[in-house]
């Protein structure tokens, strides 16, 4: 027999299924906006929420709060995503699109409870292929002196935690510091998906990949 959710994830639960009905770029702008503020209300009460399950020493739960703070963000970025092209933001939403993907993949990687969310993943790659044009990406080749664990601080490679996974709540990263450039390169499949090519030279200006929109260039 499952358990029965506690009253923040009824609640939780709740917000998210009225928030879903909004991912729709046809959706009403005005009604759009309010969702993002009640899902803003909802990111303060997970994190409340979250710090409670840590004072009682419950790591379980620290978890599923953070996976629900993802799971918020992902609704939170892709409303917006949908504002940003309504208003014609195009750069803007394709970050928010990139930060919606990101979630949703934390959201997975918090707690089991979130497995079902690979669904979402794959919505949100054909939203890429079908609103978005194909991008540029770029990869930078870092020298890096020291890496460091956000969870423990200590060097990365002597500690026992493992980047991306979930400890008390937290994603455990990597803090890079002493760094040097080597080298960019244009990839298939960079790190970071937010960094590609802005715009070409073309016809005596500057044309953005995004929106083929042409720039003239400034002189003097």
């Amino acid at each position: 027999m499952s358990e029965a959710p506690s009253p923040e994830i009824e609640a939780f639960n709740e917000i998210v299924s009225g928030v879903a009905k909004y991912l729709f770029i046809v959706r009403d702008s005005d009604i759009q906006r309010e969702a993002i503020e009640q899902l803003n209300v909802l990111l303060g009460d997970l994190a409340q929420w979250k710090a409670a399950a840590v004072r009682r020493d419950d790591e379980d739960a620290a978890n599923k709060f953070l996976g629900c703070e993802c799971v918020a963000q992902y609704l939170l970025e892709e409303i917006t995503m949908w504002l940003d092209l309504k208003e014609g933001r195009a750069e803007k939403a394709w970050e928010r699109l990139i930060a919606a993907q990101q979630a949703i993949v934390g959201a997975i990687r918090a707690h089991r409870g979130f497995a079902h969310l690979e669904q979402n993943a794959r919505r949100m790659v054909e939203i890429e292929h079908l609103i978005f044009p194909p991008q540029v990406f770029l990869s930078a080749s870092l020298i890096v002196g020291r890496q460091e664990c956000n969870i423990c601080g200590q060097e990365y490679e002597d500690c026992s935690h493992v980047k991306g996974r979930p400890y008390w709540g937290r994603f455990c990263s990597v803090r890079l510091s002493d760094v040097r450039l080597d080298h960019i390169a244009i990839v298939d499949e960079p790190a970071n998906r937010l960094c590609r090519v802005v715009h070409f030279s073309d016809q005596g200006g500057k044309r953005n990949l995004m929106t083929w929109r042409l720039d003239a260039t400034q002189s003097g």
